[in-house]
């Protein structure tokens, strides 16, 4: 998986705010994988290509997810956008040449996290979220306990997402509430 060729390409199919925003966020990600001693590159691939289906209508959304046999929950119906990451997983697999699981887990479910995600899906959302060019106050407490505690910053992120989707009056992706679930029942040493 060569970055450089993967960078170019992606700067072909994104818009430029958009590819912007996900070279901020393969930058801080490769930070992140460096401070927990991880392998660079699975990171950077996966936060590189993480919003790769996120310009896509919702039709045409549908359409993919429909066409990759992706299972359509009724707010997915209502909201295509969630489905971006799963069908970004898919255009991975198919059109890129891009089979390796942590990266297609990471990039499937950085938009609605998933329970038991890996470590590499975990920084994606942590990078996606803090990049440094959200300027929100959540995405500065979520810099800075990225750095302290990749858990409590995950969990943070879980908990700033759903309290917007519900003052915003959205739908709540399940995903969302078992992975934030699944966090704070490893806190308390259950599973």
């Amino acid at each position: 998986m060569n970055l450089e060729t993967l960078s170019r390409k992606l700067s072909q199919t994104l818009s430029p705010p958009r590819f912007q925003h996900s070279l901020r966020v393969m930058n801080f990600a490769r930070e992140l994988a460096r401070h927990y001693q991880i392998p660079e590159e699975p990171v950077a691939v996966a936060a590189l290509m993480h919003d790769v289906a996120r310009e896509k209508d919702g039709p045409e959304m549908l359409a993919l997810a429909s066409s990759y046999q992706i299972p359509i929950l009724p707010l997915d119906k209502k909201a295509p956008v969630l489905l971006h990451g799963q069908v970004g997983a898919e255009l991975l697999k198919r059109e890129w040449a891009i089979t390796a699981e942590p990266v297609l887990e990471a990039v499937a479910y950085h938009v609605t996290g998933a329970p038991k995600l890996g470590i590499v899906g975990e920084l994606t959302i942590i990078a996606d979220f803090a990049e440094p060019a959200r300027q929100f106050f959540a995405a500065q407490v979520a810099r800075e306990l990225a750095f302290r505690n990749r858990l409590a910053a995950l969990k943070y992120i879980y908990t700033q997402k759903i309290r917007y989707i519900l003052d915003a009056g959205f739908l709540l992706h399940p995903l969302t509430l078992e992975a934030r679930n699944m966090l704070l029942l490893n806190e308390s040493g259950e599973e």
